[in-house]
């Protein structure tokens, strides 16, 4: 392990070549090798990325299940790059400041994070695991040279909107950004049409590969405070209401951020995700992994729900 100190705060990182199973919330496996792990802690902010390695087939099981935050919205920065599928595929990840927060102690060093992520697989998934846990950066591909720069290394690729630091701005400034100014700022570069009900409720229509659904964001600016439900098109009827919240519940228990919700009352069903931003600042970027955490989550719930409900 190397330790040293930056102008960035305390780093301190790990390199290895080592296999790890993430799971997707699907459930299915997603294997790679864990090249290198870096934790940074400063007096405001702790970050940790890691570096692993797939194979071509594993890359566009990535891009098509859009895990690791992979939404095309996300990787438009991948126009124009052409990869080989005959060449492993590198990509660097940041673990979300939502889970750097919940999973990380203040006494975490990268060996304690290593030894988390390489334990031994129990019956629950470890949430530093999970897929959407992490959000990927950049990708990249060794080039492979002529005879005559042998000895030497180049990569191609690209950046994710993620790649986007969350302190683009000055403190001061970010701290004046109004919360509904960053919401409507994310929405737009996503040129996705919205509706704002109030000074503290928007609404949007979504349409995801399983179902097309309601979408609410609502903003609390005296508590800072910012909020996401996607809002199940069908209300549960009456006699389905024990079973499915008895589902969620356990459904609940797993998912790496967020929740579901039903009102035993009407059924209205949804699936909640939120952040609370008073001793932080929010930013478009952490705003996008908020909102496409939860379209992911509930697109992927759409027809197990529908089941559910008979």
């Amino acid at each position: 392990m190397e330790n040293n100190e930056t102008n960035a705060g305390t780093v301190s990182r790990v390199e290895l070549d080592h296999p790890l199973v993430f799971t997707a919330i699907t459930g299915d496996p997603i294997q790679v090798r864990i090249k290198g792990l870096k934790l940074i802690r400063d007096s405001e902010l702790v970050t940790c990325s890691m570096v692993f390695e797939v194979d071509w087939p594993t890359y566009q099981f990535i891009l098509a299940g859009e895990w690791f935050g992979m939404l095309p919205a996300a990787r438009e920065g991948a126009s124009g790059v052409s990869l080989d599928e005959d060449r492993p595929v590198e990509l660097s990840a940041s673990l979300r400041q939502s889970f750097v927060k919940a999973v990380l102690s203040n006494q975490a060093d990268v060996e304690e994070v290593l030894q988390t992520l390489l334990q031994t697989a129990t019956s629950e998934t470890l949430p530093l695991r999970m897929s959407e846990s992490w959000l990927i950066e950049e990708v990249k591909q060794q080039v492979e040279l002529p005879d005559e720069l042998v000895g030497g290394t180049l990569k191609q690729g690209y950046r994710t909107l993620w790649a986007e630091p969350t302190s683009a701005k000055p403190a001061a400034a970010q701290a004046k950004t109004a919360l509904n100014e960053i919401v409507e700022g994310y929405l737009s570069s996503m040129e996705w049409s919205y509706v704002r009900i109030d000074d503290t409720i928007l609404r949007l229509s979504f349409h995801g590969e399983q179902g097309q659904w309601t979408v609410l964001v609502r903003t609390d600016e005296e508590k800072q405070l910012c909020i996401v439900y996607s809002i199940y098109p069908e209300l549960v009827a009456e006699q389905h209401r024990l079973g499915m919240a008895l589902f969620l519940i356990e459904e609940n228990y797993d998912l790496p951020i967020g929740n579901f919700e039903m009102d035993a009352t009407d059924g209205e069903l949804r699936y909640r995700t939120g952040i609370d931003v008073e001793h932080d600042r929010l930013s478009i970027p952490l705003f996008g992994q908020l909102f496409t955490t939860n379209i992911a989550i509930m697109d992927t719930y759409f027809k197990l729900i529908a089941e559910k409900m008979g």
